[in-house]
């Protein structure tokens, strides 16, 4: 028998969740721990605070209670580690992200992915996988299973993690992007009963190898990143929730020459943050350019989006 780790949350900005800062009652279950990877899956029977959706919940992890728990855990959450991918869960389980939670401990932040069939929570977790590039900022969580979510996006503290958006995969399910301002190493538990995915997050030793994911207005590029050196063909990435989903690509050259242009429609916006991609044929290009990716004000029709510096080959 061992204790499980259990994760309190409170909200950060409203709601109704519970915030007197002690973990909620529960007792640890009998049964075998599976590591998948550096991923623990756990059968258990605790019981986690409920957490507004719409907002990530915050809560700092200093009851004595839930010390012991982690400590009775032990070696049975895994090590941290900075592997590119990993997966776990199994079928459909869950069809909606309930609530996106976050947690400062002692020496690591934690984020939870609640997961629902409908509204009410699923007691097994479905299939997922997670890509974290070598030397990047950024963590996607892939659900595919997931059809529906509750919340699209929250900022995190002001030490590693930043913030998250929940985003309409371009193959169906959805995913959810965490950012940090530094290299991080994690590594993930996955709860049950009801259905839970923690990861957690250390700040790394190492430098981030390359610029984060940038944001402006409604709009996140992921590729290509501040300061890249573009050939043809170049394909530009990202999300967004501009009005009717529309997103207006632009390349200009040093003298503001326009030199690639495109419109593009990500997979929502309404309901949450949806996925856009384009790829541009780029005619013979060099020095410093512009990469602008967004849509006009309908206000007064201005620009409000997304604009970095890149290089032609």
């Amino acid at each position: 028998m061992f204790m499980l780790l259990v994760f309190a949350a409170s909200c950060s900005d409203g709601g109704s969740a519970d915030h007197s800062g002690k973990s909620p009652d529960g007792t640890g279950a009998s049964g075998n721990s599976q590591t998948k990877n550096t991923s623990m899956r756990t059968a258990g029977q605790e019981k986690a605070l409920e957490a507004t959706t719409g907002v990530a919940s915050t809560t700092k992890s200093t009851d004595s209670s839930m010390s012991a728990r982690v400590s009775a855990a032990g070696s049975t959450e895994g090590p941290f580690v900075a592997s590119p991918e990993m997966s776990g869960g199994s079928g459909s389980a869950a069809d909606t992200l309930l609530a996106v939670r976050y947690g400062t401990h002692e020496d690591y932040e934690r984020v939870v992915l609640d997961l629902g069939t409908g509204s009410d929570a699923a007691s097994a977790l479905p299939a997922w996988s997670l890509m974290s590039p070598t030397g990047d900022g950024l963590l996607r969580v892939k659900l595919t299973s997931v059809s529906a979510t509750r919340v699209s996006d929250g900022k995190f503290g002001d030490v590693l993690l930043k913030n998250f958006h929940v985003v309409r995969g371009p193959d169906g399910g959805m995913f959810v992007d965490i950012f940090a301002s530094k290299a991080f190493t994690y590594r993930v538990i996955e709860l049950e009963n009801p259905a839970r995915l923690a990861v957690d997050f250390k700040t790394s030793d190492m430098p981030l190898g390359m610029p984060l994911p940038v944001e402006g207005g409604k709009t996140i590029l992921t590729e290509p990143r501040s300061g890249a050196r573009l050939s043809t063909p170049v394909t530009v990435s990202g999300y967004s929730r501009n009005f009717e989903a529309a997103n207006t690509i632009t390349l200009t050259d040093s003298k503001g020459k326009e030199i690639a242009h495109k419109t593009v429609q990500s997979n929502d916006w309404s309901a949450t943050w949806g996925y856009f991609e384009a790829t541009l044929d780029l005619p013979s290009f060099s020095g410093k350019g512009t990469l602008r990716v967004g849509t006009q004000s309908a206000r007064d029709g201005t620009f409000e989006g997304v604009e970095i510096p890149v290089r032609g080959s």
